[in-house]
């Protein structure tokens, strides 16, 4: 039985060793009938007259220089002599729905920074596009939370927006009746891991960014190339800043979550939020969705939890940034590394949340899923309230609505902090220093460094006062003065280049 050819394997843009194809069936034909072109010449160029008899004759060709330098002096000898070196700019629209292209696949997967401008020049060459608009896509499912806020945001700013769903195979075809001047991705949704959506969408002369609601590195797992690297990025923790630089990050603004004035508590309770006039609700997940399978192939060690839990005791908080030094991360993308930091965060997280919620006395209701019932056994716990529909009233009913921020980001705020007093509630919450971005004495005012001191803020905001509803005034008046997703869109145009130059 004859040997099966040893496939030549070399690194991959982020590292990664990858075995090549190779054969005839490695390269799709596109183009029209024109002379012959090659996108990548695959890794033996010395039978492609074989495979191709049209190209016996010679042919045109460009390849990428990291991977023409991995496959070594034995590929460039074995390249046709009668086979032409092109310059990537001398591939012209015209020129690619002329020429017969043979377009070696997997290149795009091997180096998808030097692929990727040239995919998306092949693509809008043979497919066409649109004409410039000055709109915004919104990629996402209907049920997306932020989707709703933020095309109100931005249609209030002059930007129509459309509503796409995430499916990167739409995009071609959207991009042929028209080029929005702005593509914005809430966590990389409407983005494909490698870039081929990314690099059309800028070859198309739309800005593309992400606003990374999550743990942004957590996200970056799923991204295996560098495209993300050129994009605008926003984080909703200014703690994830610096680190992204240092991957090589060119645009990383801090963005943090907003009000929405339409976030009205004015509607109806639900069923399972009657009498809450004097009660501290908290409404939240004990874990986030699919958390298993996402830390499936992480592992906490006891003796970190044990020091994790000995800092919380102490008053500090072990948050994703105490993680990876704890594990000595020095490099969080690329790969899957990183997520046993969030896991340790993860842990402690749920650790903090949950020692706070059994300290904040008899008075506690939480809304949220049935992972509480074995963390607080005895609590008033009731069935989960819909974003959308009802939870703005619960928290203006609560005599006050409770907020415990998670570790996974280490100064970034949640949406409580924002919902609670735009819905005409009033927010406790701990002392998380992504607050600094408030009024430092109406942070203070409602906040409390540990678990210990969460009876006593109650008592003093559980009935109806005058410096509660002063305190309720304020802070309506700084979040619609600045902190409203209108401000949040301003500043994200703003950062895009797009409040300054005409479309």
């Amino acid at each position: 039985m004859p040997n099966r050819p040893q496939r030549k394997e070399i690194p991959d843009e982020i590292g990664r060793p990858r075995s090549l194809d190779s054969g005839p069936e490695a390269f799709d034909r596109m183009g029209g009938d024109g002379s012959p072109l090659f996108l990548g010449l695959g890794p033996e160029p010395g039978k492609l007259a074989e495979w191709f008899p049209e190209t016996a004759a010679g042919a045109d060709f460009l390849e990428c220089p990291e991977i023409e330098a991995a496959l070594g002096p034995d590929f460039a000898n074995a390249i046709p002599p009668n086979f032409r070196r092109l310059d990537p700019q001398a591939l012209d629209p015209q020129r690619l729905r002329r020429d017969q292209v043979f377009w070696f696949r997997q290149g795009m997967r091997l180096q998808p920074g030097f692929w990727g401008p040239v995919w998306a020049r092949l693509g809008l060459a043979l497919g066409g596009a649109g004409p410039q608009a000055a709109t915004v896509w919104l990629p996402g499912d209907d049920g997306a939370l932020l989707l709703r806020e933020l095309a109100r945001a931005f249609e209030g700013l002059g930007f129509p927006v459309r509503r796409i769903p995430d499916d990167t195979n739409l995009i071609p075809e959207l991009l042929r009746q028209e080029r929005p001047a702005l593509y914005f991705s809430v966590n990389f949704k409407g983005l494909d891991p490698v870039g081929e959506t990314f690099h059309l969408l800028r070859q198309a002369g739309t800005r593309v960014a992400v606003w990374c609601v999550d743990n942004p590195f957590h996200l970056l797992t799923r991204i295996k190339s560098l495209f993300w690297t050129q994009a605008l990025l926003l984080v909703t923790d200014r703690w994830f800043v610096e680190p992204l630089r240092r991957l090589g990050a060119e645009q990383v603004v801090h963005l943090p979550l907003a009000a929405d004035p339409g976030f009205s508590g004015e509607g109806p309770l639900p069923a399972q939020a009657q009498g809450l006039e004097d009660r501290l609700v908290f409404v939240g997940r004990s874990a986030f969705p699919d958390k298993d399978d996402f830390f499936a192939g992480a592992r906490c060690a006891p003796e970190n939890l044990a020091q994790a839990g000995s800092l919380l005791a102490q008053g500090t908080r072990p948050h994703f940034g105490w993680w990876l030094k704890r594990l000595g991360i020095d490099k969080p993308w690329p790969g899957n590394l990183v997520r046993a930091a969030g896991l340790g965060a993860d842990q402690s997280g749920l650790a903090w949340r949950t020692l706070c919620l059994r300290l904040a006395g008899p008075a506690l209701t939480v809304f949220g899923d049935p992972g509480w019932e074995r963390l607080l056994p005895g609590a008033d716990l009731r069935p989960p309230v819909d974003y959308y529909g009802g939870l703005a009233a619960v928290y203006r009913h609560a005599a006050c609505a409770l907020n415990v921020t998670g570790l996974l980001l280490p100064s970034g705020l949640t949406q409580r902090h924002f919902d609670v007093w735009t819905a005409g509630g009033f927010l406790l919450t701990d002392a998380n220093p992504g607050l600094d971005i408030f009024p430092q004495e109406l942070a203070r005012a409602v906040s409390f460094a540990g678990p210990g001191n969460l009876p006593g803020l109650f008592e003093r905001f559980a009935t109806d006062s005058a410096e509660k509803r002063d305190l309720a005034r304020q802070w309506r008046e700084v979040l619609a003065a600045g902190h409203t997703y209108a401000h949040r869109a301003e500043a994200v145009l703003k950062a895009a280049g797009l409040d300054r130059v005409p479309v």
